[in-house]
This record gives C-alpha cells, structure tokens and sequence, in this order.
C-alpha cells in the first residue's frame, strides 16, 4: 500500500490554518533567528526495523517570552513546552524557555510555505522537505530498499554538515560555493 497522507502538505492550507502571506515571511523569519529544523529518530515505533526508516522531520522554536511560542501554536498548530524542569532554575538567574514544535507533514507544511522567505535556514528546509518527500516510501511489514535508507541517512548527514559548529567550516562553505558555481 502506497503512503496516504490524509493532508496535502504542500498547500497553503493545513487543518483548517491558511496563514497569509505576511505570517510566511514572519514565520520563516522566528525559524530562522531563534528555530531550528532537525532530522530525529523516532523511538518506541514496533515497525522499527532500521534507523533511517525511524527518521522523521522536527522544527522547534524557543524563546524566553511565551507569547512568541504560543503566536506560533495559534498561527500553525503544533505543541508548546517550558522547556525546563523548576530544578533548572534553583539557585540560577536564568529566564524560563518556552518551546514550540511541530513535525512530520505539519513540519513539511510549513517549511514549504515558508520556503520563499529564509535567509539563513533555506538549505536545512529543503533536505526536510526531501525528507518528508521520502516517507511516501513506506515498509508495511517489509524492510525499505537499500537506496530509500541510505537516501534518509544521506539527507540527516547532510544536515547535520550545514548546521556544523566550530572554527574549521572549510569543506561545508566549498561545498556551498561550488554548487552555487
């Protein structure tokens, strides 16, 4: 049986939200200065039958004042978290962090939609989507082909080397250059 996703991602609207134009470029800006778009591994799936099969696509937001995190729940959907237990905070001159997340085809959504509008984190939105692209490939009892898994590790990697940290991002910006050239 093919994928079936009961909702078309790659539409302006998503259970009943159809955000303008104007929450786009908003959007797309909170992702890009305090958001982040990651590849996780799913846990405690029965079907879990390799890693990357386990792979799905997460954006999260955080911020100190709740009233971004909750724009974005109200706005898009999605779940909003304090980030911290109140032992964090004993002893420490720390403001409360509030999270907002959202992943799977939500995600997709949103980073389609948004996609027009990222300065700093269109690369990372466009391995998501080919992510989410990906799960039309589904196992339904058997195992993925050896190209769909090596595909979606491929694609975490390559995440993982656009959001490298550290002084020494050589190879990461020659790559950038020469697939702009």
């Amino acid at each position: 049986m093919a994928y079936q996703d009961k909702r078309d991602w790659k539409q302006p609207s998503f259970d009943g939200l159809c955000p303008d134009a104007i929450h786009w470029a908003r959007v797309a800006a909170f992702i890009d200065g305090e958001g982040s778009v990651l590849i996780n591994p799913r846990r405690h799936r029965k079907d879990y039958a390799t890693e990357a099969s386990g792979f799905y696509l997460k954006i999260t937001v955080a911020n100190t004042d709740v009233r971004l995190p909750m724009f974005l729940k109200e706005t898009l959907g999605g779940t909003v978290k304090d980030s911290n237990t109140a032992a964090y905070y004993v002893g420490k001159n720390y403001k409360r962090c509030y999270n907002w997340s959202v992943s799977s085809s939500r995600a997709a959504w949103i980073l389609f939609n948004c996609l027009p509008y990222f300065i700093i984190k269109r690369e990372q939105a466009e391995i998501g989507i080919q992510l989410q692209e990906s799960m039309k490939t589904v196992m339904n009892g058997r195992s993925l082909s050896t190209e769909t898994v090596e595909h979606r590790r491929s694609l975490k990697k390559q995440l993982l080397i656009l959001k490298a940290r550290g002084l020494n991002l050589e190879p990461v910006q020659k790559e950038r250059i020469e697939s702009v050239a």
